[in-house]
């Protein structure tokens, strides 16, 4: 009887020995998990990739930006899983991310309209007047998620609002824009930086990137989207995504110059043709560009081209953004020249259309989808704007 219970009491001892010893395995196992309440991250960084899987080998599928805020799927080490606009799902690193905190804001116009989402096609809910306090809660693509000090929750416009100074910076964004060809990742360790310091000036809303487009607006317009795919390259892709790389890739370019940048669709979306010159037209912009690729019948035909409606307001611009872009594409430069365009003939604001290549032409649409050529034409946008501004501003000057 002792001799079974000291053979008991002897395989209990086993038993919690290896139970102790596996616990850290099971552990090990464990570092990707389901967020169980889910939580949201703001990007810190001014570029921040978005990679296919946790870690910097993963494939980068992205760029998010500074402000922008994620709900968390899942975590992984030191690696948040988000899903992005367009549905697909990626993973940044958590370094560079924050809690989100609402920012205090002042509105600028005499009044502003607040909607139900983020774009003009959303239902107005309730005006704002000038002066009054908001808290921004989320931004996205130049719109800003508030709820006002009277309560009303919704969407206002970005470009009508004046962001307060935080109390603290995110010292952990990046000190100088990365180039096209630099984007860093955000995600090794460096030396922790020196405290923040508050300024003895206030510094501009919408200047925390000095360039010499700081300031100017410019409203990006990739042609086509959703049910509209437009026309089909001789490889099979179709323009609507090709405009939309492209444009992308514009952003960047001129966001990184510090230009406040409003896309008329960031994703697979069909947006009417009146929406597009809408969004322009409310925005002011400085300048406004849609982005569309060419088909003919006649396969030798080749070249860049751009369009105006209004001569003497909007040729200069037409003109200088073709110049540089055919420079930059080596595509061959048909000229600018007037069209009677939606987009062009509704739109308030200097405006242009610009068609980057004959689809339709061997030679072209190599260069087209070859893999520098999104590159190519965001600087030739890029130099195109500065010819421009530089002619109806003394102060702006090029830099090398």
């Amino acid at each position: 009887m002792i001799t079974t219970k000291l053979k008991n009491f002897g395989l209990v001892k086993l038993l919690i020995g290896l139970s102790v010893i596996a616990i850290p395995f099971v552990e090990m196992d464990q570092d990707a998990y389901a967020n169980p309440s889910p939580t949201k991250v703001t990007v810190t960084a001014t570029n921040l990739n978005v990679r296919e899987s946790p870690g910097i080998s993963g494939k980068v599928l992205g760029l998010v930006h500074k402000g922008d805020t994620f709900v968390v799927i899942r975590k992984k080490n030191n690696w948040d899983q988000i899903k992005l606009g367009n549905n697909q799902i990626g993973w940044i690193s958590h370094a560079y991310t924050a809690p989100p905190k609402n920012v205090g804001a002042t509105v600028n116009a005499d009044f502003l309209n607040v909607r139900t989402g983020p774009g003009v096609s959303n239902p107005v809910i309730g005006k704002l007047d000038w002066g009054a306090q908001i808290a921004v809660q989320a931004e996205q693509a130049g719109w800003a998620k508030i709820v006002s000090s009277s309560g009303m929750k919704g969407w206002v416009n970005e470009y009508y609002i004046t962001k307060h100074e935080p109390d603290k910076l995110h010292t952990q964004a990046v000190s100088k824009p990365p180039t096209s060809k630099t984007t860093m990742d955000h995600d090794k360790k460096s030396p922790a930086p020196a405290p923040a310091t508050k300024s003895s000036k206030t510094p501009a809303a919408k200047t925390t990137i000095q360039g010499p487009l700081n300031g100017k607006t410019i409203v990006l317009d990739p042609g086509h989207g959703g049910v509209d795919i437009g026309t089909t390259s001789i490889d099979g892709t179709h323009e609507k995504k090709l405009t939309l790389e492209t444009a992308k890739a514009v952003e960047q370019k001129l966001k990184n110059a510090g230009a406040n940048v409003i896309m008329t669709r960031t994703n697979d979306t069909y947006i009417s043709l009146p929406e597009r010159s809408t969004i322009s037209n409310q925005n002011n912009a400085d300048a406004f560009i849609s982005f569309h690729y060419n088909w003919i019948k006649d396969p030798s035909v080749h070249g860049v081209t751009d369009f105006y409606f209004q001569k003497s307001r909007d040729n200069e611009l037409a003109s200088n953004i073709l110049d540089e872009v055919a420079k930059t594409t080596k595509l061959e430069n048909v000229g600018t020249r007037f069209n009677n365009l939606s987009v062009l003939r509704n739109n308030a604001q200097p405006s242009t259309l610009i068609e980057l290549g004959f689809l339709s032409n061997k030679q072209d649409d190599s260069i087209v989808e070859g893999s520098a050529f999104n590159e190519n034409v965001a600087q030739g946008i890029y130099l195109g704007l500065l010819d421009y501004f530089s002619k109806n501003n003394k102060e702006l000057k090029k830099t090398p």
